[in-house]
């Protein structure tokens, strides 16, 4: 299989995963991270599309998917300590956390770096 299209495969399967972690919380903090996840799937399409601007969208992947983890590490911690606790936020954010793994993962397929 193709690198770049492996490496978009697994951006865009990140980025859903990341989207379906965040999109559905009333938390806050989930609005960066359904944004940091929406630009992660839009530089997925571009990187499995193979478009001359590949490797630029790619390393900013490598800024916002973390971004977007950030967010999903940061509900989990306010769904522990916070006031109440709602145990589907912690599922959510957990989902959330592959999705940037995954994402990241595809940015070193794509960069031929071995995992």
């Amino acid at each position: 299989m193709d690198p770049d299209r492996l490496a978009g495969t697994l951006m865009a399967a990140g980025g859903i995963l990341g989207l379906a972690g965040t999109i559905s919380t009333l938390f806050p903090f989930s609005v960066l991270g359904v944004l940091s996840f929406a630009l992660v799937l839009v530089f997925a399409v571009l990187v499995y599309r193979k478009r001359p601007e590949a490797r630029l969208v790619a390393t900013a992947t490598l800024w916002f998917a973390p971004l977007g983890g950030a967010a999903c590490a940061i509900e989990l911690w306010f769904n522990r300590n916070g006031w109440f606790y709602v145990a589907l936020w912690d599922l959510q954010a957990a989902i959330g956390l592959v999705g940037m793994g995954v994402a990241l993962a595809g940015v070193l397929v794509g960069r031929g770096i071995c995992i």
